[in-house]
């Protein structure tokens, strides 16, 4: 979960098997911080061979500092994040802000607020990151995000 890279595609090598998004939810709110629109979403990311809940994403977009045709076609089509970069082949640096193991009960997500996971942790402890997605040309990013990946993809059982 260290790993700098595009997560998306490091999941699909693990796996062997192309991933696929459902958008949850995808909502505006009102960032008093910052003094803007943000966008919130909620995904999961999903191993259509095996039927398999991989991972849960939990992020913020910060539409000012993302390409305003890259924001506007993901949130209109709803695809996946990491899918949709390597389509446009957009560059972006990214920073981990976070990662480790956490146990369902400490799992929150942007606005520390408690979350439900929609696979099961069968009382293992969850591998997380938490990263931001920096575009060029913006010194801020334009996603911060939190990935919550389910235990039984790194058991070998899969």
């Amino acid at each position: 979960m260290e790993s700098n890279e595009k997560t998306t595609d490091m999941l699909e090598e693990l796996l062997g098997n192309p991933l696929s998004i459902k958008v949850l939810c995808q909502r505006y709110e009102i960032d008093k911080e910052i003094e803007d629109i943000t966008l919130y979403r909620e995904s999961v990311m999903i191993d259509p061979q095996k039927n398999l809940i991989v991972s849960q994403n939990f992020v913020r977009l910060f539409p000012k500092y993302i390409p305003r045709s890259f924001y506007y076609n993901m949130i209109w089509k709803r695809k996946g994040i990491g899918h949709y970069l390597n389509q446009l082949n957009i560059k972006t640096s990214r920073l981990i802000t976070s990662c480790g193991f956490t146990k369902d009960a400490e799992m929150t997500n942007h606005f520390q607020k408690s979350v439900r996971i929609l696979f099961h942790s069968k009382n293992l402890p969850i591998p997380f990151k938490k990263y931001d997605i920096y575009f060029d040309n913006f010194a801020v990013p334009g996603f911060s995000i939190i990935e919550y990946f389910n235990p039984e993809i790194f058991s070998g059982k899969n």
